[in-house]
């Protein structure tokens, strides 16, 4: 994690996921090293207790564009979860913002923004819908959403932002039906249960729409929260003032196949068999027997790898 100062700047902070989210960003084992920037809907008592953790608040809401923007343009790392679902313009701004940040600094900079599965929904009217399970593993499955469902018109936006300015580093969260107790300063309570509750209320029963065969996934608010903390310091450890810089030892970054008739010069025996062939298996009997892996993965130990051969050639 940095030990640089990170500047952070967060939407929705008085809401049920952006409070939550800040309380674990003011819980984080760097947070001394944070300096966030919350804008916020509120009066001035909110903006006395947000100071009072040694948070900057910005009084605003999503169609304070300059504010929003010039917020971005002075920070390493946007967090936007106030009605970020279906907001573009707002999206427009943090992008323009971040945007400008690259332009002056040259470094890379961090946008996480919250979506949700709603862009997932099919409209089966309390039907059973089809079997359909998207997996994010799958981007082909993701990529081939159209474009007329809920949330795809903002999605795509920021998805072609990273395309055209490489060192806008954005993730897209996709957050289910979340319940639980939020961990935020003000509002803590889901607007979905709250709704249903509220609604049963004014009836006087429960109701369905249709035969209520349809299904949601949900997520715990504190789980949300890990995913977005686990999201941050990812994309910092990458991306971040502290982020180690490419070393330089190659050129270029492209992985390209090797003619069939260079293979034999390039790559020597036994490592023209290795490389060209497959092997995969488990160790079963060893686990039941207690053994459990817990070095670096092969991938996390290359680096460490470089460095030793880099080294070894000097001498």
């Amino acid at each position: 994690m940095s030990s640089k100062q990170i500047n952070i700047f967060l939407t929705g902070a008085t809401g049920y996921i952006g409070g939550s989210i800040l309380t674990g960003l003011l819980n984080h084992p760097n947070a001394s090293n944070f300096k966030i920037t919350a804008l916020i809907r509120g009066d001035e008592s909110r903006v006395k207790k947000l100071e009072s953790l040694g948070v900057t608040p910005v009084v605003g809401s999503n169609d304070s564009h300059d504010i929003i923007e010039k917020a971005a343009s002075q920070s390493d790392v946007v967090i936007h979860t106030a009605d970020s679902a279906d907001d573009l313009p707002s999206a427009k701004s943090i992008v323009s913002g971040l945007n400008k940040r690259t332009q002056t600094t040259g470094k890379p900079v961090i946008y996480i923004h919250t979506s949700g599965t709603g862009v997932l929904a099919e409209d089966v009217r309390g039907k059973r819908g089809s079997n359909t399970v998207y997996n994010d593993l799958d981007p082909d499955q993701i990529n081939g959403l159209a474009e007329i469902q809920i949330h795809r018109n903002v999605d795509l936006f920021i998805i072609n932002a990273a395309q055209v300015n490489p060192l806008l580093k954005s993730v897209i969260v996709l957050p289910s039906v979340i319940y639980g107790t939020g961990m935020g300063l003000f509002k803590r309570q889901t607007i979905v249960f709250v709704k249903l509750i509220q609604i049963a209320l004014q009836q006087g029963k429960l109701g369905l729409i249709g035969p209520g065969e349809a299904t949601w996934d949900n997520v715990h608010i504190d789980d949300l929260v890990d995913a977005y903390i686990i999201l941050f310091n990812e994309l910092l450890a990458a991306y971040g003032p502290d982020a180690k810089p490419d070393k330089g030892y190659i050129q270029s970054s492209k992985v390209a196949s090797i003619p069939d008739d260079e293979i034999n010069t390039v790559f020597p025996e036994p490592f023209r068999w290795f490389l060209g062939t497959q092997s995969n298996a488990t160790a079963q009997r060893l686990r039941k027997l207690g053994w459990k892996p817990y070095r670096p993965s092969v991938l996390d130990a290359i680096e460490q790898e470089v460095d030793a051969t880099i080294s070894e050639n000097k001498n």
